[in-house]
C-alpha cells in the first residue's frame, strides 16, 4: 500500500459483511412484501447491489434478480418460488456471478414467466436450469421487445476494458410516458459507442471508478464516470452497485465513493438529480 492509498480497516469490512448477512433475511422480506403488495406507481426495488424487482404500469418484472444468499455463504435462502410468484417477465444482462443467480432461476423456472436472455447466456441456462428455449426471447440490438405496455430496447453495452470483461446487453425501458435506462456494468467509458436514446427520465448507474482502485482517494475514472452519465442527459442518475460484499476491498464501492461522485456531479451538472440506492431501497421511476 502506498502513501496515496486510503487506509482500509479489514475488520470493518468483515463486520460490515457479517452485519449485512445477518440482516439480509429481513431486507429480502421487506423488499418482496412491498413489491408484491405495492400499487403506488412505477418503482424499482434492489434485492442486492444492482439487481432489480420492478413494477411498471401494473407489470411486475425483474432485471438480473438476485439474492445475497447466493453470493455470501451462511445466509438462509429465501423461498423464491413463493416470494416471486407474481413475476411476469425476467430480463437478464450478463453472466457475471453478482448478476446471474442460477439458484434463484432454478427455483422460479416452473412459474409462467417470459424470459429475455442474451444469446451468449442461452446455453448456460438450458444446461443448468429447467428453462426451455421456447420460453426465451433472445434480444437483438435495436429491435424493441414489447410486453404488456412495457417496451425494452436492447443494445450492446460497454462491459469490456483492458483488464477483460464479458458480453452484456443493456436496455432502454419505456412505459407510459416514462423512459429509464439500464446500461449495466459500464467499463468502456465512451458514450459515443451507445445508441442515441434521446431524452430520458433517468438512468441506473452501476458505480465503477477503475479496476482495483477503490482505495484511492480520487479513483482514476471519477471524471469519466460522471462525464459519461452526464452526456446521456438524464433528469436523474441513480447510483447503484454499492456494497457488493462478494468483492475485496480494492473493488468494493461504498457510500463514501458515492459522495465523491455526487460532489463532482454538483460541479459539472447541478441540474441533474443524483441519488444512491442501496440493497433494500425502493426507487421511484417517476
Amino acid at each position: 500500500m502506498t502513501g496515496k492509498e486510503l487506509k482500509f480497516d479489514q475488520l470493518s469490512l468483515q463486520q460490515k459483511r457479517q452485519d449485512a448477512a445477518n440482516s439480509y433475511p429481513g431486507v429480502w422480506n421487506k423488499v418482496v412484501d412491498d413489491w408484491n403488495q405495492s400499487d403506488a406507481g412505477n418503482s424499482a426495488w434492489l434485492t442486492y447491489a444492482a439487481n432489480y424487482l420492478l413494477l411498471t404500469n401494473g407489470v411486475r418484472w425483474a432485471i438480473d434478480p438476485f439474492s445475497m444468499s447466493t453470493r455470501i455463504r451462511h445466509i438462509p435462502q429465501p423461498n423464491f418460488l413463493h416470494d416471486l410468484q407474481k413475476l411476469e417477465l425476467v430480463v437478464l444482462t450478463h453472466a457475471h456471478n453478482d448478476h446471474l443467480d442460477l439458484e434463484l432461476i432454478r427455483a422460479i423456472a416452473p412459474l409462467p414467466i417470459q424470459w429475455v436472455v442474451p444469446a451468449d447466456m442461452v446455453d448456460q441456462l438450458l444446461s443448468k436450469t429447467s428453462l426451455t428455449r421456447n420460453r426465451m426471447i433472445i434480444p437483438v440490438p435495436g429491435v424493441k421487445i414489447e410486453f404488456r405496455g412495457l417496451s425494452l430496447l436492447p443494445f450492446d453495452s460497454l462491459h469490456f476494458h483492458r483488464h477483460g470483461g464479458v458480453n452484456e446487453t443493456g436496455y432502454l425501458t419505456s412505459f407510459g410516458d416514462r423512459s429509464w435506462l439500464f446500461p449495466g456494468d459500464i467499463r468502456d467509458i465512451n458514450a459515443a459507442r451507445l445508441p442515441n436514446f434521446g431524452r430520458i427520465n433517468g438512468v441506473f448507474a452501476h458505480l465503477w471508478l477503475g479496476k482495483a482502485c477503490a482505495l484511492l482517494p480520487e479513483p482514476p475514472f471519477l471524471n469519466d464516470f460522471c462525464g459519461f452519465y452526464n452526456s446521456l442527459t438524464p433528469k436523474k442518475v441513480v447510483v447503484t452497485h454499492l456494497n457488493e460484499y462478494g468483492r475485496d476491498e480494492t473493488e468494493l464501492w461504498t457510500e463514501s465513493h458515492f459522495e465523491i461522485v455526487r460532489h463532482r456531479f454538483a460541479e459539472i451538472a447541478p441540474s441533474i438529480q443524483v441519488e444512491m440506492a442501496l440493497m433494500g431501497s425502493r426507487v421511484s421511476l417517476a
